[in-house]
């Protein structure tokens, strides 16, 4: 039972597919000059890569960019939170998800939105699969 929980915890924790990556490389390196730069990087090529999967055009990349980058720092700061326990982290991680999803709707078309969603679920099944492994 626990070990279902915590697969649970952990992949509700990770549902946001290049959002929380962004989050563990682009702020991880904060305050240390040029490793901020390079994450600043890496963040930047995650929302590439989302727009490219997405087929963004140039407003809607404008639009996505801050919720992108405000829930990544939303994330970060959810997995730092060491008073949280991992069910704790999952939830507030799945509510972060939730609300730049509804931010994200309006601004995509019907078709790049059914998109995103297939790239979260596909996500939360890697997760899946990675704890069941270990």
């Amino acid at each position: 039972m626990k070990k279902s929980t915590a697969i649970l915890a952990l992949a509700l924790f990770s549902m946001t597919l290049p959002l929380s990556l962004a989050a563990q490389n682009s702020m991880g390196a904060q305050g240390q000059g040029m490793g901020q730069d390079a994450n600043k990087a890496e963040m930047m090529q995650k929302l590439e890569k989302m727009s490219a999967a997405l087929q963004l055009s140039p407003q809607q990349k404008q639009q996505v960019r801050p919720i992108v980058f405000e829930e990544a720092q939303k994330l970060k700061a959810v997995k730092e939170n060491t008073s949280l326990g991992p069910m704790q982290k999952a939830m507030q991680a799945h509510q972060i998800a939730d609300a730049s999803d509804a931010r994200l709707k309006p601004i995509l078309s019907p078709q790049q939105y059914q998109t995103w969603e297939q790239m979260r679920a596909q996500e939360r099944q890697q997760m899946m699969q990675k704890m069941e492994n270990r």
